[in-house]
């Protein structure tokens, strides 16, 4: 796992150099989306947003190796992703551009002030919006908000509840509770993020701290393949970081019999942060 984060940390690094040629790709953009995010069996590789004149823009000067058009093959059905096409800024980087309207406008050769296409509802989509993401050497998908010049975000994110997830079933932890149990649970933590308006998308960084040991400090900011063709983030596949219900699970904890202290801290993109702690009673009944 120390490998992953720092060949990531190095990718990163190395992306920061060309920041200031990214740019966003719609104007007046709202976020629906964030990357990271659970769905029922993946992570959500890119951002999604809207705008009101719907037009999409590259995030950097590129050349179009792909594009796939219902316009062009009106016998195929939409792929999931609907019609989308993807740009190569050098060698390494590649943009992703999802669930765009008809008739991209195909060109070779794409310039910032290029309008590629209108977002749509193409392909699975919930509504007009544009999926972007970014790529690179096609094994490390990047989230967009370490590259991208920032949007605007004040609001904190928000933990909802914390969860002892006993098999099916959740126990809420509450300051001064008592819980029995017959083994070591993982915990499950609710907790989303506003960006403008009552979003609820998923944090950039949260860390989780029991009895002064730290089980979970993970920062969404890439999707990487490994060598057993898994996308994991920071070496943790999904099953390792989303519950079923798309709560974050942390499974590396030993409680204390007795009082137990845990400290949860969330941190958006825009570098907002909240904290909750929680002070609770365990019964170890590992007879049962």
């Amino acid at each position: 796992m120390k490998e992953d984060k720092l060949f990531v940390i190095f990718s990163l690094a190395v992306l920061s150099c060309f920041l200031l040629s990214f740019q966003l790709p719609v104007t007046n953009g709202t976020v629906h989306s964030t990357f990271g995010e659970p769905r029922p069996d993946h992570f959500h590789n890119g951002v999604d947003i809207s705008s009101i004149d719907k037009k999409v823009y590259p995030v950097k000067e590129g050349n179009l190796v792909f594009a796939w058009d219902r316009a062009l093959f009106p016998l195929e059905q939409y792929p999931g992703v609907g019609n989308y096409c993807i740009l190569e800024h050098n060698k390494k980087e590649k943009s992703l551009y999802v669930h765009l309207e008809n008739n991209i406008h195909l060109k070779p050769v794409y310039a910032l002030t290029d309008n590629i296409a209108f977002m749509g509802n193409t392909g699975r989509s919930y509504g007009i919006h544009l999926h972007y993401a970014i790529l690179i050497n096609c094994t490390i998908s990047v989230n967009p908000f370490t590259v991208l010049p920032p949007i605007d975000d004040k609001k904190t994110p928000v933990i909802e509840a914390v969860y002892i997830k006993v098999g099916d079933s959740y126990t809420r932890l509450r300051e001064g509770g008592n819980i029995r149990l017959t083994k070591h649970h993982p915990l499950a933590i609710q907790c989303i993020d506003a960006i403008q308006r009552n979003e609820r998308c998923g944090v950039f960084a949260l860390k989780v701290i029991l009895n002064n040991v730290t089980v979970t400090d993970v920062r969404f900011d890439a999707i990487k393949l490994d060598n057993k063709n898994k996308l994991t983030i920071q070496g943790l596949p999904f099953e390792n970081l989303y519950d079923s219900k798309g709560n974050y699970l942390i499974t590396n904890v030993s409680y204390n019999p007795g009082i137990n202290n845990l400290t949860v801290i969330a941190e958006d993109f825009a570098g907002n942060q909240t904290s909750q702690s929680i002070s609770f009673n365990v019964v170890l009944d590992f007879n049962k």
